[in-house]
């Protein structure tokens, strides 16, 4: 499963939730599946590493053209990445492809362009785990799905404050 890592990538960063971002990554790895972020820093970045450091696949779904944009004008990570694809449309743009080729997405913080991604997964009825108690938009998130649930339509939304079970979730969703 391809499962793309969205949330906060702007200080400020708390501790535990940057050891929980390395811990997803981790898991990611452990469970095979590839991990995708938009190429950033911050929680993202730390899921990227978590990852890598256990031998998954990470790939970065970057705003920029080319390596050098990437690095340079978006001062984005080169290190701990598998893969780079450049996209060349910018942020937000990048979040298009970012979660459309994703069969899922984890939710982390996040401020506006993490709720763009939400949405975007919500719309293309994308399996989404929440980590719970990470801050930013995670808090609002049951109240959004509320509003905009479909009639009808069963949610694909999984919630949790622990990696191994929101990992284990998307995998039992996508399996079952």
């Amino acid at each position: 499963m391809k499962i793309a890592i969205c949330g906060a990538s702007l200080p400020p960063f708390d501790k535990e939730i940057l050891k929980k971002s390395h811990d997803i990554g981790k898991e990611i790895a452990i469970n095979n599946d590839i991990l995708r972020f938009g190429g950033c820093w911050g929680y993202p970045y730390e899921a990227a590493k978590g990852a890598f450091e256990n031998k998954g696949k990470v790939i970065a779904i970057s705003p920029g053209k080319d390596r050098e944009e990437h690095a340079t004008k978006y001062k984005f990570p080169t290190e701990n990445i598998t893969e780079f694809q450049f996209t060349g449309l910018g942020i937000p743009g990048r979040n298009i492809p970012l979660v459309a080729g994703s069969d899922a997405v984890i939710i982390i913080s996040g401020q506006i362009g993490t709720l763009n991604e939400f949405t975007l997964a919500f719309h293309q009825k994308k399996i989404i785990g929440i980590l719970e108690g990470s801050g930013g938009i995670t808090g609002l998130i049951k109240e959004i799905v509320k509003i905009c649930r479909k009639v009808g339509e069963e949610d694909k939304v999984v919630y949790s404050k622990e990696p191994p079970d929101l990992v284990k979730k998307l995998n039992n969703l996508n399996n079952g």
